[in-house]
């Protein structure tokens, strides 16, 4: 999937940390690829799209993954640091062919597809088992997902493992371990979506200084807007 660099304007136009946020920023990105054609964002695998997002994060912010907890023992706040290549690694996919018709049949009787946004977005605001129900009779080829279901899901997880993991976290205070988790998607979107008012900043500081027009500053790419307010700042 090729994507363009994001400017102030995609920033802005994120509106909500969910499915459908995501893929309305990374249609916007898309570009045409060699073929001319440009990728459908909501009919890519979700642990193909996972792996987009943390390619684009990894452009924006680097490798390392920063987030601070709160201790569910005593209270107290802490950092958790960890490598997205380390998280990337852990997850890879199994090395299997795709099939042509994007079925997979790994014993008699289980045969599925990988979930989609499409899929996801059909299930959006339902909860629990309902919404794994229907996500599975929507990829499922044959069988029925309240008897075979589990067995599905694991094998989906062996062939494309998304970004969505528990991870264990140790407080510094008190030594209570506890499990944590960290889902790509959301973590990409919650850390986007905090900096606006860095960016509304920039913005301000970019037109008083140049005088460019509001639309001209969104346009830019973060990397030039930066770049921009950097210089600005060091005059």
């Amino acid at each position: 999937m090729h994507l363009r660099g994001l400017t102030g304007a995609d920033e802005l136009s994120v509106e909500a940390n969910n499915t459908s946020g995501v893929l309305a920023l990374l249609r916007s990105l898309s570009q045409n690829g060699n073929n001319g054609n440009r990728f459908d964002a909501a009919a890519i695998v979700t642990a193909d799209r996972d792996r987009v997002i943390a390619r684009l994060y990894r452009t924006l912010y680097g490798a390392k993954i920063s987030s601070t907890l709160e201790c569910r023992g005593c209270g107290q706040k802490f950092d958790l640091d960890f490598s997205l290549d380390d998280l990337l690694a852990h997850c890879y996919p199994a090395e299997v062919s795709i099939p042509d018709d994007g079925m997979y049949e790994p014993e008699p009787g289980i045969r599925f597809r990988l979930p989609t946004g499409e899929d996801e977005i059909a299930v959006e605001g339902v909860d629990g088992t309902t919404a794994v129900n229907i996500l599975l009779k929507r990829c499922m080829g044959a069988g029925e997902p309240e008897i075979i279901g589990e067995s599905v899901q694991i094998k989906m997880a062996e062939l494309a493992p998304v970004l969505s993991q528990e991870m264990q976290a140790v407080c510094p205070e008190c030594g209570l371990v506890q499990q944590v988790l960290f889902d790509m998607q959301s973590f990409f979107m919650a850390r986007l979506t905090a900096e606006r008012r860095n960016l509304l900043e920039e913005v301000h500081l970019i037109a008083s200084h140049y005088h460019w027009s509001h639309r001209e500053i969104l346009d830019l790419t973060r990397t030039e807007r930066k770049h921009y307010a950097f210089l600005i700042a060091e005059n």
